[in-house]
């Protein structure tokens, strides 16, 4: 592989990337604000130190990136490419305004601090729900993003950090890192103690050392700052014992957002008695026939579950919402399966090698045989493979092959011209397997 010779400078053109100011370096990469010259929009482009690469091996650099790449929320920084160029390892991220060490609205607003609190927090909750942990969380990774909001960046990658270092060890920070952390036994409530301390000292301008005592220094500033609700989740967050923390972001954040709506609530003031009461207005046609239609055959197809848009019953197998069309569904918190797919967020079972639902889903095998599935009607037609299909299944979840013949149903008499596949004209709108607009038969 030819790789570049020199240094990196300003103007330097790294594949379509040029090179416009150098705005960091960390242990893991050097970063650049860079021009993306084919998409004309500015980035924050990350160069891998060579170094790393030679300690760490590429496979090991590039499983990393996926789990960057893979980390899809709103208060997470998005990695836009992964790519080797020219030699290099780099990613192109979006590019924030600041960093949080330096920004001092946030130290002069209680307010815009417990944005950014919560901000980060619904990040590594998403996180966290996926099982990744940052093991670096500080103010520097903390980014404000042009529109105001925070969001978490190097989630992966502070594992490469040298132990050498005077500020970095192979567990995170020195002065955010939790107490197991330090003793080379980090979990998920590592992270929740490394973002308590950076709340208190956002609010306080202190930082606590550890092994401190409540309440540490700054404590009267913090009461000034904060309602007592809000309080109480930051000083578990920062407990020194793990037992008595959050186990993870997901209870903190959960914990953090109820304390808010306790304050807002109890601020609210209370709402002036109506006069006369409004006449609720009549149900809609398709609301109808979507209650029908619920109330006949819901049970028998699975439609336990209402559209994100429209409302009406829908199965975790279809595609699109039968009544208004709509896709994206997402049931990650209240899919009946064990797991869930981290692509189209309907359920899977452990033991599949893809998601029978979408075709990007694609997990790590246990090496386990696949236990006979309750649910399974079919089995795959491919020689050799032992999948057992559940209806409705787009694919095969053990070889990825799609059903050999479309579906069928008794509660679906008709067939979609499209693809075949059971549907009922009467009632739906679309083809929930293929969003075929279905033609009107008598529907009620």
């Amino acid at each position: 592989m030819q790789r570049v010779k020199g240094t990196l400078r300003r103007g330097t053109l790294v594949g379509k990337y040029r090179l416009e100011a150098r705005i960091g370096r960390g242990s893991f990469a050097e970063v650049w604000r860079a021009k993306d010259t084919v998409e004309r929009r500015s980035v924050a482009l990350k160069v891998a130190h060579p170094d790393v690469v030679a300690e760490w091996g590429r496979a090991q650099v590039e499983h990393e990136a996926r789990i960057a790449v893979r980390l899809q929320h709103p208060n997470i920084v998005a990695t836009r490419n992964a790519d080797w160029i020219e030699g290099r390892f780099v990613m192109a991220t979006d590019l924030a305004t600041t960093h949080l060490d330096a920004y001092p609205k946030a130290r002069r607003s209680a307010r815009v601090a417990l944005g950014v609190v919560r901000d980060a927090a619904a990040g590594l909750a998403y996180a966290h729900a996926r099982r990744i942990m940052h093991r670096d969380l500080k103010p520097e990774n903390i980014l404000i993003l042009p529109d105001g909001h925070a969001a978490i960046c190097d989630f992966g990658v502070s594992r490469f950090a040298k132990g050498a270092s005077a500020t970095y060890t192979e567990a995170g920070t020195l002065g955010f890192i939790a107490p197991e952390q330090a003793y080379g036994r980090p979990g998920l409530g590592s992270d929740v103690f490394s973002l308590g301390l950076i709340a208190y000292e956002l609010f306080t301008g202190v930082r606590p050392s550890w092994p401190f005592e409540w309440p540490p220094e700054g404590h009267a500033k913090f009461v000034s700052k904060l309602p007592a609700p809000v309080r109480k989740v930051i000083h578990k967050a920062m407990e020194f014992e793990p037992s008595r923390r959050y186990p993870d972001g997901v209870a903190f954040h959960e914990a953090l957002e109820a304390a808010v709506r306790q304050v807002e609530e109890s601020e609210r003031p209370a709402p002036r008695r109506r006069r006369r009461r409004r006449q609720a207005a009549a149900p809609s046609p398709l609301k109808l026939q979507a209650d029908l239609f619920r109330r006949v055959h819901g049970r028998a197809l699975g439609m336990r579950y209402g559209c994100r848009q429209c409302g009406g019953p829908i199965a975790e197998a279809m595609s699109w919402c039968p009544w208004c069309g709509a896709g994206d569904q997402s049931f990650l918190d209240v899919t009946s399966y064990p797991l869930a797919c981290p692509e189209c967020e309907r359920g899977v079972r452990p033991e599949w090698r893809f998601c029978p639902w979408c075709y990007e889903g694609r997990f790590e095998s246990n090496g386990r045989a696949p236990r006979p599935d309750p649910r399974a009607t079919r089995s795959c037609a491919r020689r050799g493979c032992n999948g057992q299909l559940q209806p409705f299944m787009r694919y095969c979840p053990q070889c990825k092959r799609k059903p050999g013949r479309p579906w069928s149903h008794p509660d679906l008499p008709d067939r979609c011209t499209r693809c075949r596949w059971p549907v009922s004209r009467r009632y739906w709108h679309f083809c929930p397997w293929c969003r075929r607009r279905q033609p009107e038969a008598g529907r009620s």
